[in-house]
């Protein structure tokens, strides 16, 4: 069996919608968990346009509509639940995926 790593709690997410986490794989890298309609879609937080973190302040994101997340640094709009990018500078490619899997009130990386 092997040992589950938890990203975060539902708890986490009581007055936001969007959390940063470190990813449990790659020290450099951070991970953004969208919540939408009691789901949670996460994605390697950085903008396939110029490699280039999402968030405009350390864990402060732009969500439009519960539909997308803007980059703050060219304003390319990713689809929250596919993480393509819909309009922008990099139209047509999207966001890293990162899986993961809800256990009760708990978010784990898969």
């Amino acid at each position: 069996m092997s040992t589950r790593i938890k990203l975060c709690e539902v708890d986490d997410f009581s007055d936001q919608q969007v959390l940063k986490v470190n990813h449990p794989l790659k020290i450099d890298k951070s991970i953004v968990i969208i919540r939408k309609d009691g789901k949670f879609y996460s994605y390697e937080n950085v903008c396939p346009h110029f490699l280039v973190q999402l968030d405009y302040r350390s864990g402060q994101f732009s969500i439009y509509q519960n539909q997308v997340i803007m980059c703050a640094h060219h304003s390319a709009l990713f689809d929250i639940e596919t993480g393509l990018c819909i309009d922008g500078p990099c139209k047509g490619q999207s966001l890293i995926k990162v899986e993961n899997e809800q256990i009760n009130q708990d978010i784990y990386f898969k």
